[in-house]
């Protein structure tokens, strides 16, 4: 019986004679236990070569169609690259301009600042180097955003851990050969990942010969801590070295190549659907047309013989062999009538058979699965040990006795390889108390066994031991096996199984056994890696920590995610009491820098730096730094805070003396040419007043009242001439508390005048000062007289002295309950000619002497006021090292 199957004939038993010489014969088992026997045509290359319409048409539209898919994702996948180089170009000129503005910022503004406070031959790298500070900035960012990769290397680099490597070289001469280029950018791979790499090079500029050029023109804090062979020695515009972005592409990539084999299958779906409508119609063309065909084909059936038809099938095109092929079927469903029939008869017996075949397959898979699944629950409690501890000490013991439950070693050990010492180490053993606690290992014999993924371990361990294979000291435990603990190619110990037999087992157990120890392996590598983290993470705590500014990180929320210590100590709180908490809701002990700033400029996108003034009069310099989490959108906000107040007091002392002195030199001019009239018109005075006849009463009064404003005008000259010359300083060892009192009783009948009260608080164990008593004392006088004369009536004056011994000075306080001053002129008061009263009852010059006698001795003096709620002078001295015991 005759079947046509592709381009193969397929007889059931007896082939006709005439199909038998004309074709090759193959034999095949069917699954009834039958012969197949299948002729192939001798003729099927010219067959072939002579398709009909049909198969040509069927093929050519195929092809066209495949085409037209392949050019559509091809297009497709090209624009996707396209836009995803692009992308990655945006986010790496970011980051460059990042790191170019960070380097701006320390060579022209930080730098230059530094070289005033340290000094012009002072180098501090963290302060002063922009490359070691982008550096910083950039792992500081690749922290809170990994992924991107930044570097900074050059030729012969200062620091080895930024020598160009090949590629990098590689750029630095492209760079050279290509002068006019200002950037290479392209995809590489680096480490079996993809990246886009921006390169940008790197040219030594004016500024960079300082620390770059000659070794004995550089500064010697560089050249102490890094030697004076690497990183000199460059010329000005020169490339030395490349900067370069790395970004990630794999995962868009394979994005990419996911959406272009989406659109293809989709594309080949939607032309296979109408491939499919063409082929219907075609072939309702093709069915009508052989209708009349095959109904003569049946008719001279009757006449003709197998070989005939046959014969004229092949002189024709495919409509002939499909007749023939019509015919073929018509026997075939003859042939397997009779079969079913048998089967009928032979069904019982095959039944039976059957469901006895089925019943030992179910038996021998349950066998698997019992196996299976012990061997399942050994590998998961393996790896749910990691869990439970990171002590390798407590972990191996548990792994050990569950790899023994499952084999048939009587006990055993796990050695870890010490690298260093190219040698096992016994870690842990159950009841195999002979095993030997060290043995040399060559961990390098067994690389082709992890390469080749051979279960011959054993062998491999034995030579890599020195075919040392008695690691025990008894020979009465003879059988020993050994497994690797093995972790991403890297042999990092072994399991030794002994006990009679352990060393005959099966292929499936050597399979299972080295899987164990795969997993001991992960589990190995997994505890030191958490270690290890752990480990970065207290060293990276350690350095926030150790910043002595106040360092806040917050989010796009302003929620408080971290802060360092010193935040914790300066506001008196604990960290689990501000974590998670906003900005504006925090409990604190003093005053918050950061709550002092407007919320808006939390959502900058730029860095930002501004000086705030805090509710107690601190003054800090705050920097905030945005962190981004995609191009416009703010993920966290690094806030830094630096208490200026005694910086800016500094300065206000260096303004105020600089003020003092050129006024002074001023006055000195001006009062030597006023003194010389007034001295002449006082003489005049006394020359009238002298003579006989002076006349009127009235003319005598006009004199007295010349003489008065001549004096006064004589007396404000005098001052001025005191203020601008100075006095000679006579310093001695004097009691302050002592001096106080003096002053007191010198302007006791003031006090009592105005009713006013005052009370004197001062300190037993203020120590003796060196200092000029009669200009302190004129100090104390001038503070005295302008509280009482700040006070209208009725007021009271509180003249305190304490010793701070911790800070080696010593404080006096002038507090009074008067008209205080106005905000508005309060940082004016010290200045010369400076006057709150009225005209003719001050010079101006009170405050401003006082505050240049302070100066001389060492100290400061500062004024605190509120208007209608009274004023407070503080005068800071210093105390010498020969003057702070108290008297007894």
């Amino acid at each position: 019986m005759a079947c046509l199957m592709g381009g193969r004939y397929c007889i059931r038993e007896e082939a006709p004679a005439s199909c038998r010489r004309r074709k090759r014969a193959n034999n095949y088992c069917t699954p009834d236990g039958g012969l197949m026997t299948t002729y192939k045509d001798s003729n099927d290359r010219h067959n072939f070569a002579s398709m009909g319409l049909q198969a040509r048409f069927h093929l050519g539209l195929a092809v066209i169609f495949l085409i037209f898919c392949s050019m559509i994702t091809l297009l497709l996948y090209l624009y996707e690259k396209q836009a995803l180089e692009e992308d990655a170009l945006k986010q790496s000129e970011m980051v460059m301009m990042a790191v170019e503005a960070v380097r701006g910022y320390v060579g022209e503004v930080l730098r230059p600042e530094m070289y005033k406070l340290a000094g012009a031959k002072a180098f501090i790298p963290a302060a002063m180097s922009s490359s070691y500070i982008s550096r910083m900035v950039m792992k500081r960012m690749r922290d809170k955003m990994p992924g991107f990769t930044y570097r900074r290397s050059a030729i012969n680099a200062r620091n080895s851990n930024y020598e160009a490597d090949a590629l990098e070289v590689k750029m630095i001469n492209f760079f050279k050969t290509h002068p006019r280029r200002k950037w290479w950018r392209g995809i590489k791979k680096i480490n079996s990942q993809q990246y886009y790499l921006n390169f940008r090079p790197i040219r030594f500029g004016t500024s960079c010969m300082r620390c770059h050029g000659l070794p004995s023109a550089a500064p010697a804090a560089l050249v102490s801590l890094y030697g004076s062979r690497r990183g000199f020695h460059h010329q000005e515009g020169r490339i030395g070295g490349v900067q370069s972005v790395g970004i990630p592409v794999d995962v868009g990539l394979v994005r990419i190549m996911r959406v272009a084999w989406t659109v293809f299958f989709v594309t080949v779906l939607g032309l296979f659907f109408l491939y499919g409508v063409i082929l219907f119609f075609f072939n309702k063309m093709i069915v009508h047309n052989l209708q009349g065909l095959l109904d003569i084909l049946r008719d001279n059936l009757r006449d003709e013989t197998g070989k005939q038809l046959y014969e004229q099938a092949k002189s024709k095109d495919e409509m002939g062999e499909m007749s023939l092929a019509v015919l073929s079927v018509a026997d075939h469903l003859h042939n397997t009538h009779l079969r079913l029939e048998d089967y009928a008869e032979n069904l019982e017996k095959k039944v039976q058979s059957r469901t006895l075949a089925l019943r030992e397959s179910r038996n021998e898979l349950q066998k698997q699965a019992v196996k299976k699944g012990r061997e399942l629950r050994t590998l998961n409690v393996i790896t749910e040990l990691i869990t439970q501890s990171s002590d390798l000490a407590d972990i191996l013991p548990r792994v050990l006795s569950q790899a023994l439950s499952v084999t048939s070693a009587r006990g055993g050990g796990i050695y870890l390889l010490d690298r260093d010492a190219g040698a096992l180490r016994l870690q842990c053993r159950e009841n195999a108390p002979s095993l030997i606690a060290t043995m040399d290992f060559d961990s390098s014999i067994c690389l082709p066994l992890l390469d080749e993924k051979s279960f011959d371990f054993d062998g491999f361990l034995a030579q890599a031991m020195n075919d040392r294979q008695d690691v025990s000291r008894s020979r009465a435990e003879q059988d020993i096996f050994h497994v690797p603990i093995c972790c991403r190619q890297q042999v990092l110990g072994v399991m030794t199984f002994i006990g009679p037999g352990i060393g005959n087992v099966d292929a499936e157990m050597l399979e299972f056994l080295f899987s164990i120890g795969h997993q001991i392996g992960i589990t190995i590598e997994s505890i030191n890696n958490i270690n290890r983290l752990l480990h970065g993470k207290e060293l990276l705590q350690t350095v926030f920590d150790g910043i002595t500014d106040v360092v806040m990180l917050l989010d796009r929320d302003n929620r408080v995610q971290m802060v360092n210590k010193s935040f914790l100590t300066r506001h008196g709180v604990s960290l689990q009491e501000v974590i998670n908490q906003p900005l504006e809701g925090l409990q604190l002990c003093a005053p918050c820098p950061f709550t002092a700033m407007r919320r808006d400029v939390f959502k900058k996108q730029a860095p930002l730096l501004r000086q705030v003034t805090t509710e107690d009069g601190a003054i800090y310099e705050i920097s905030l730094y945005p962190i981004f989490a995609s191009p416009g959108e703010l993920r966290n906000m690094v806030c830094y805070a630096k208490d200026i107040t005694e910086q800016k007091r500094v300065e206000e002392r260096m303004q105020q003396t600089e003020k003092l002195a050129a006024l002074g030199r001023l006055a000195a001019g001006v009062a030597h040419e006023i003194n010389n009239p007034l001295g002449v018109i006082l003489c005049y005075t006394d020359i009238l007043m002298a003579e006989p006849d002076a006349g009127t009463e009235q003319r005598g009064a006009d004199i007295r009242v010349i003489e008065k404003h001549a004096r006064s005008c004589q007396r404000i000259v005098s001052d001025l001439l005191n203020f601008s010359r100075g006095q000679s300083s006579e310093k001695s060892n004097s009691q302050i508390n002592d001096l106080i009192q003096e002053v007191i009783r010198m302007t006791g009948g003031q006090l009592s005048k105005k009713e006013i009260e005052f009370t004197a608080r001062l300190d037993p164990l203020v120590p003796e000062l060196f200092i000029d008593r009669e200009r302190l004392k004129q100090v104390l006088l001038n503070l005295l007289m302008n509280a009482v004369d700040a006070i209208v009536e009725k007021g009271a004056v509180t003249v305190y002295s304490r010793y701070l011994p911790e800070k080696s000075r010593v404080e006096v306080i002038v507090d009074d309950d008067g008209t205080g001053i106005r905000a508005d002129v309060l940082p004016a008061i010290f200045d010369p000619f400076f006057t709150t009263k009225p005209p003719g009852m001050g010079t101006g010059l009170g405050l401003a002497v006082s505050y240049g006698i302070i100066g001389e001795h060492g100290g400061e003096i500062r004024a605190e006021s509120e208007e209608g709620r009274g004023s407070r002078f503080i005068i800071i001295l210093p105390v010498s090292s020969s003057s702070r015991h108290p008297r007894p």
